[in-house]
């Protein structure tokens, strides 16, 4: 048991690595929902129980038979001593430990976070559909999507301030698709994995990507029909709900983990159906492929552990030229095998008194013993090289692993950085413009206005009509201008942006400052 537990450790962290290296080419060539089911392939390895011995040809099958060793002295057998600490247990039992211990960690904060949310909500009725209960709540900044038996869309409380009537149409169906996905209960499956890597780093930098590809194939099923104009209003949602890192099994909006890359998968072109299709295929033959092959490791180590076991006991039946220490439990059968010692021979008569001078026969020589085949020891030999040279091929592949797993921590950490510097160039193309419109107030009639309007990329536009004659001079337009300027000023700095887009609102405040500087100086 402890043995198939090593192993499908070791297994399923190889396979994170090679979906870790397969996801980014997959999802920019075949859509981010094949790269999302490729996550498949280490879940099933996790679970997938060990195939018996006779599934492949026992390996001492395909040896010579060069064990047949005869047996000339009387076999010493010394009885090996149980160790005073078994350590294979106890490290049993700190993994066990940690592993529920991180577990239930991780589930009871998850736990108490909804609590405090769905206790500080208020429901919307008239938002529900499909079974799914919709409210709103103070306790968070974006949505967010809980439940397995009771679906709930969780909003924030300023939901109608902060979002339009499209980009609160695609945030609710981004959290609808969650539900229809069962991407809760694949959170759920995905924790009880990591549970069981809790001391693994490569199957942490794993758990957030397979959330990031989880975020990225509910945006493609959103965004699969979806027009340019909705493509940007989805955009602009995903920036206003920004929030921090939640507990790991919720699925929200706005997660901040790879804001960067979702923005920019956005503008790719929905993959073609050939390429849709050449991609399941792919994910298909990729999980097969991989459990077939891990799947062999059990295989050969079961197979390697009944080789051991052979060569032990072929070793211990030459104790008669080096004894060799073998368990207790095991003497009595190696006792068995070896065949009893032969009785000394007799010794012969003592010569007749009348014989005295008669010369006696000589006896023939005794044969010489056997000498045992130096081949059968070499091959002996040549095993055990061979399973230490492949431990050590094994420790060093894991070594290797964890290198590459803390450089895929600093570039993910890069990437963040880059990811919040390009959200602080985009809010700063929520610009404030204002236009100045004259009019003949004489012969229109008009007087002076102010009107604010937004166009197609969420700018403010402030447009002030002021009479160019009529009795109203230079100094009264300036003054017109300025306070209309003084009225925009205002009206950013109330805007209710994200904390990324402060730099933007500090620009636009200060041009607008400057330009209200300018025309007093006139």
């Amino acid at each position: 048991m402890t043995g198939w537990i090593v192993e499908t450790l070791i297994a399923t962290s190889i396979l994170m690595l090679v979906v870790l290296m397969l996801r980014g080419p997959v999802a920019r060539r075949f859509g981010p929902r094949v790269a999302y089911a490729l996550w498949l392939l280490p879940a099933l390895r996790t679970i997938l129980p060990p195939l018996p011995v006779t599934v492949a040809p026992h390996p001492l099958a395909a040896l010579p038979p060069l064990l047949d060793i005869e047996i000339v002295r009387e076999a010493t057998q010394v009885a090996q001593a149980a160790p005073a600490v078994d350590w294979a247990a106890l490290l049993l039992a700190l993994w066990l430990g940690g592993a529920v211990v991180h577990f239930l960690w991780h589930l009871g904060a998850y736990g108490l976070f909804v609590h405090r949310v769905i206790g500080r909500s208020t429901p919307l009725p008239m938002l529900d559909r499909d079974g799914i209960e919709v409210c709103a709540s103070r306790a968070i900044r974006g949505p967010f999507a809980t439940g397995i038996f009771v679906k709930t869309i969780v909003l924030p409380h300023d939901y109608r301030r902060r979002y339009d009537a499209d980009e609160l149409r695609l945030a609710m169906a981004h959290e609808a698709q969650h539900h229809r996905r069962c991407d809760m209960s694949a959170n759920l499956a995905a924790l009880i994995v990591l549970s069981a890597h809790w001391f693994n780093p490569i199957a942490h930098r794993a758990h957030r990507a397979f959330r990031i590809d989880q975020e990225l194939a509910c945006d493609a099923v959103v965004l699969a029909a979806a027009t340019p104009f909705e493509r940007h209003a989805y955009g602009l949602a995903l920036l206003k709900s920004t929030c921090d890192r939640l507990p790991v099994a919720a699925c929200a909006l706005g997660a901040g983990d790879d804001l960067k890359r979702r923005l920019k998968m956005m503008g790719h072109n929905k993959p073609s159906r050939r390429a849709a299709r050449c991609g399941t295929a792919l994910a298909v033959v990729l999980t097969g492929g991989g459990l077939l092959l891990t799947a062999s490791g059990g295989i050969a180590a079961e197979a390697g552990g009944a080789v051991g076991e052979d060569v032990r006991l072929a070793v211990a039946q030459t104790a008669g030229w080096a004894p060799v220490a073998v368990p207790a439990e095991q003497a009595a059968d190696i006792a068995e095998v070896l065949p009893p010692p032969a009785p000394p021979a007799p010794l012969p008569p003592p010569p007749a008194p009348d014989a005295v001078d008669a010369v006696p026969p000589v006896p023939p020589a005794p044969p010489a013993p056997p000498v045992p085949p130096r081949e059968a020891l070499g091959d002996i030999g040549d095993i055990g090289r061979e399973v230490s040279v492949a431990m050590r091929d094994v420790e060093r592949d894991v070594r290797v692993a964890v290198a590459d797993a803390r450089r895929a921590v600093v570039d993910a950490r890069r990437d963040a950085l880059a990811a919040q510097r390009e959200a602080a160039a985009a809010s700063r193309q929520a610009r404030t413009r204002v236009r100045v419109v004259m009019h003949d107030c004489r012969s229109e009639g008009r007087v002076p206005t102010t009107s604010v309007a937004y166009d197609r990329n969420g700018a403010e536009l402030h447009t002030v009509s002021v009479c160019e004659n009529g009795g109203v001079d230079q100094a009264e337009i300036r003054q017109t201008v300025i306070s209309a300027l003084e009225g925009a000023r205002r009206s950013v700095a109330s805007m209710d942006i994200p904390a990324a887009g402060e730099a933007g609102r500090a620009q636009a405040l200060a041009n607008i400052d400057r330009k209200i500087a300018e025309l007093r100086a006139r």
